[in-house]
C-alpha cells in the first residue's frame, strides 16, 4: 500500500457536539494525494469515541482511530509524539481539534503544493477565522499579515503561543525525528511546534482562510487556563522552560526575542507566586531592574486583572 503524503493529527476530549464537522472537513478535503486521519480520542466520557468508530467502520481507508481508556493528557503524555507521530508514516503532518474545523476544500492541496515547491520551508500556516461560542462577540479574522509572507524568527519566538493557530498548520513530518527535550516540556502544540520547526527551516504564512478556530469552548484548554490561576502559573512556567531550552538549542543567537518573550511571563507567574515560592528567586533575577520595578508596581497593586489590562493594551501597542 503506497504511504500516505499526509497524515492528519486530529486530537479529541469529549467533543461530542463538534467531533463529526471536524472529522467532515478532512473527508472533504480534494486532493490528488493520498491521506489518512489519525484520530486519538483521550478517554473521552461523552459520545465523542462513538462518533469516532462510526467514520472509522465507514471509512477504513482513511481513518485510524486511537481510543484511550485512560486520559493520557492527565498524565502529562505528550500524545502527538506518543500516538500520532508513530502511525504516521507520511511525508507531512497536518493538525486540527475536534472542537475546530476546516472551511477550505483545497486546504490541504495549496499547502501540500508550497511545501513540496519550497524545500526550504519547514511549516507552512494560514489565516483562521476564530469564533466565539459563549460570547456575543462576532467573528474576527487571525491574521499574520495581510500577504503571503515568511515569519521572521523575532515573530516566532516572541509571538509564542500566539502566532498560529494549530488547526491551520501543516508541517514537515522530519522535524519530529529526534525531537530535543524541551520540546516535551509542555503540551502546547501552538507554542513547541513552530519552534520546533524553526530549527529545520523557515515557518511560512499563506494569507488565506482555511479554518475556523472555536475559542474558550467549555471544557477547552485555553478555557481552563484562563479561569485557573493555579493551572495558569504551572503552564506558564511550562512556557519559560520550553524557551529556555530553545535558547539553549540554539546556542543563544535569538536570546534577544527570548529575553523579549519571557520577561512578561517570568513577571506574571511572580505576580502569581509568594516570594517564599522555591522558584521565586531564580526568576526575579532574571529580570532587569526596570522589570523588577514593573514587577513590584502591580504587585503593590494587589490586583492580576490590572496587570491583564496592562499586557492587553501594551501587546496592541507594541503587537507582543
Amino acid at each position: 500500500m503506497q504511504a500516505p503524503v499526509v497524515s492528519i493529527s486530529l486530537v479529541a476530549f469529549n467533543q461530542g457536539a463538534f467531533i463529526r464537522q471536524a472529522i467532515e472537513s478532512c473527508l472533504m478535503q480534494e486532493v490528488d494525494f493520498e491521506y489518512k486521519i489519525i484520530i486519538h480520542d483521550d478517554a473521552s466520557s461523552d459520545d465523542t469515541s462513538q462518533i469516532i468508530r462510526e467514520f472509522a467502520d465507514k471509512h477504513p481507508e482513511k481513518i485510524i482511530p486511537i481510543i484511550q481508556t485512560e486520559n493520557q493528557w492527565s498524565k502529562g503524555v505528550e500524545v502527538i509524539d506518543k500516538f500520532i507521530i508513530p502511525n504516521a508514516n507520511s511525508k507531512y503532518v497536518a493538525f486540527l481539534e475536534s472542537d475546530d474545523y476546516w472551511t477550505d476544500p483545497q486546504k490541504l492541496q495549496t499547502q501540500i503544493d508550497f511545501l513540496e515547491n519550497n524545500p526550504d520551508v519547514a511549516m507552512c500556516f494560514t489565516a483562521t477565522k476564530r469564533i466565539f461560542p459563549n460570547s456575543t462577540k462576532s467573528p474576527k479574522l487571525k491574521r499574520y499579515k495581510r500577504y503571503d509572507a515568511v515569519c521572521t524568527e523575532k515573530d516566532v519566538i516572541r509571538w509564542g503561543g500566539s502566532l498560529v493557530d494549530m488547526c491551520s498548520a501543516v508541517v514537515r513530518r522530519s522535524i519530529f525525528n529526534d525531537a530535543p527535550y524541551w520540546y516535551y516540556q509542555a503540551q502546547t502544540w501552538d507554542l513547541t511546534v513552530p519552534l520546533l520547526s524553526l530549527l529545520h527551516g523557515k515557518v511560512y504564512y499563506l494569507d488565506k482562510v482555511t479554518a475556523v478556530y472555536r475559542y474558550l469552548v467549555s471544557g477547552s484548554w485555553t478555557q481552563k487556563n484562563v479561569r485557573e490561576y493555579e493551572r495558569r502559573k504551572r503552564n506558564r512556567m511550562k512556557v519559560i522552560r520550553v524557551t529556555d531550552g530553545f535558547d539553549q538549542e540554539t546556542d543563544h543567537q535569538y536570546h534577544r526575542f527570548v529575553r523579549g518573550r519571557l520577561t512578561p511571563l517570568i513577571i506574571e507567574v511572580l505576580l502569581l507566586s509568594k516570594k517564599d515560592d522555591e522558584d521565586f528567586p531564580n526568576l526575579y533575577s532574571r529580570l532587569s531592574f526596570f522589570s523588577k520595578l514593573e514587577y513590584h508596581f502591580f504587585n503593590l497593586l494587589g490586583s492580576l486583572r490590572i496587570w491583564e489590562i496592562y499586557r492587553f493594551y501594551r501587546r496592541i501597542v507594541t503587537g507582543y
